[in-house]
């Protein structure tokens, strides 16, 4: 018995309206998916913005505190190192006085110094900023420690550094030498930052749930990036406040040794205060702001309070 044409009708406009609900329901997949992959990317992009502009800010802070500990090295230290020299024999009784090994190191540090504050007024170069970066990030006898190819680390620039950090911070791109975003790892702290996914393939054709799964994916691991560069940031943001602090007591313990600044022993006291503060400012000139594996030093007033008491 032929089946009835109404009922034929009747059936392919359910087959029908199935398949346009599946249609629609495919496009609504997709084009959620492409949503989330387009917000999640341009979130990523914000996020690694954000970090870039923290890294060049944090490197121009160590710089500058390095260039700072630089000058104080070529002029006040240098000046202590040229009294102690002349009237060591003269300061008998005096407790705060070098020993000779104190003084051979000083005097590596001030020549050190001198050559690199030569270098900045001759011109900025990549070495030049990579030992200015040194110089603020580990301190000078970190800086100008000795690294295994025999050079001083205050020499070494970009990825030539011991640290990741300090490769990554004065270094800069990777095309320069340096980690980079582009290099896929970003050493702070202990925080390793993953590459972005890549989007190639990121799509099936006709696999809606699919595409859409793989977005959410995708969403979830930009997150997990941006959360990583986020607290890469906190520590950038310390290491900051580090540079500023000890940037701010180098001033000051600088001025009260100029304020005693002598060139004999006439007047004894001042000449040993000038003597003291100078052992002080020099002690403080040694401090690192960061720890050796990149992440800020907490509570740096800490370390130098005990030097600031007379």
């Amino acid at each position: 018995m032929p089946i009835p044409a109404i009922i034929l009708w009747g059936a392919a406009a359910v087959i029908g309206a199935v398949g346009g609900a599946k249609a629609i329901d495919a496009h609504n997949n997709n084009s959620k998916a492409e949503r989330i992959v387009e917000r999640s990317k341009d979130n990523y992009k914000r996020a690694s913005e954000a970090l870039e502009n923290d890294r060049k800010g944090t490197g121009e802070r160590l710089a500058a505190l390095g260039k700072l500990k630089a000058e104080v090295f070529s002029h006040q230290i240098k000046h202590l190192v040229s009294m102690h020299k002349k009237f060591h024999s003269r300061l008998k009784g005096y407790n705060e006085s070098f020993t000779v090994e104190d003084l051979r190191k000083c005097e590596k540090m001030v020549a050190q110094s001198v050559t690199l504050s030569q270098a900045v007024s001759s011109g900025s170069s990549a070495a030049v900023s990579g030992g200015l970066t040194a110089l603020g990030a580990y301190g000078a006898v970190g800086a100008f420690a000795t690294a295994s190819t025999g050079t001083a680390i205050s020499a070494l620039s970009g990825a030539a550094a011991t640290n990741a950090t300090l490769a990554w911070l004065g270094g800069g791109s990777l095309a320069a030498g340096g980690f980079g975003m582009a290099g896929g790892m970003v050493a702070l702290g202990g925080i390793a930052l993953a590459p972005i996914l890549a989007i190639a393939g990121f799509w099936a054709a006709g696999r809606s749930e699919e595409n859409l799964s793989n977005a959410k994916d995708y969403e979830s691991q930009v997150d997990q990036a941006c959360a990583q560069m986020e607290r890469i940031r906190t520590e950038l943001s310390g290491i900051r406040a580090n540079c500023d602090e000890l940037a701010g007591v180098i001033h000051r313990m600088a001025e009260l040794f100029n304020r005693y600044k002598v060139y004999d022993m006439k007047d004894r006291e001042s000449f040993e205060k000038m003597m003291l503060i100078g052992k002080k400012l020099k002690a403080i000139l040694d401090l690192p702001v960061i720890r050796k594996d990149g992440s800020a030093i907490p509570n740096i007033r800490a370390t130098y309070s005990g030097l600031l008491e007379f």
